[in-house]
């Protein structure tokens, strides 16, 4: 039973301390979607991260709080962006996880697994001491709480985020008929190689991203196909790209969104 004991006494990171910068991390959902730390904080977004194992017990309990607050806030698509990384199991294990968890199937916070998705490397690399462990990284890279931890429910989360951030919104951008509002944005920019198209969508839907020249000349039609809802974070690579400025537009069922600026070193 010492073990167990250990899973709610000693839950936190040791590698990094409350205000020291912690290192960048890119993990891969169990949806196929990578997610990288540093692209997030450079939107000027705050991280919670939740290390944890397919086995662990308060990890399953805990489970369907973090989704609420993920929920809450908006589903990545606000100021606040949620992660889950698992230990050592399979993706499988992992999908078993969120049902034993009783996790909203539909529409659940992207987790990675240890084994299929990289969360092995990321636990190692922050030296994750007990399961679960909630931990909270500000825009600048700074480890706000190593340990959020005993949780009483979504309000322990929210105190450890600054209360200017702490803006509820509806999970993802709807995609309607006034598109013109929906946004998406572009990370890193200035992009050297490769960047991505960070879009939050409300349902299932097709986008195509069309990067066009200072002259209006196309220069790169990227189809992503159908993508899921929720936030997504779509791999563009503008390696063949001259050094230069270029507009960049998105097209959601074929309905244009505001065209962003990219600067191509």
């Amino acid at each position: 039973m010492l073990a167990l004991s250990v899973l709610f006494t000693n839950a936190q990171v040791q590698n990094y301390a409350i205000g020291e910068v912690v290192p960048d991390f890119t993990i891969t959902d169990l949806d196929g979607v990578e997610h990288s730390l540093y692209e997030y904080t450079s939107q000027g977004k705050y991280v919670l991260v939740d290390f944890f194992a397919y086995w662990c017990g308060p990890c399953a309990t805990w489970a369907p709080t973090i989704n609420e607050f993920y929920h809450k806030y908006g589903c990545n698509a606000g100021s606040i962006v949620v992660l889950g990384v698992e230990y050592e199991g399979t993706d499988a294990q992992t999908h078993e996880f969120e049902a034993w968890a009783g996790v909203d199937e539909d529409n659940p916070y992207p987790s990675a697994s240890g084994v299929d998705g990289g969360g092995a490397e990321v636990h190692a690399e922050y030296s994750v001491a007990a399961f679960p462990t909630y931990i909270a990284i500000s825009p600048d890279n700074i480890l706000l709480d190593n340990d959020i931890w005993p949780l009483s429910g979504i309000e322990t989360l929210e105190a450890a985020f600054p209360k200017q951030t702490l803006d509820e919104m509806e999970c993802g951008v709807a995609v309607n008929e006034n598109v013109a509002e929906t946004d998406f944005g572009i990370a890193p920019n200035p992009a050297d190689g490769l960047t991505s198209v960070n879009i939050a969508l409300q349902n299932k839907a097709s986008v195509i991203t069309v990067i066009t020249d200072a002259l209006g000349r196309e220069v790169m039609n990227k189809n992503f196909g159908s993508v899921n809802a929720g936030f997504n974070s779509l791999n563009l690579d503008v390696t063949e790209l001259e050094t230069g400025v270029y507009n960049v537009q998105c097209f959601v069922d074929g309905k244009g969104l505001n065209v962003q600026r990219l600067v191509v070193r």
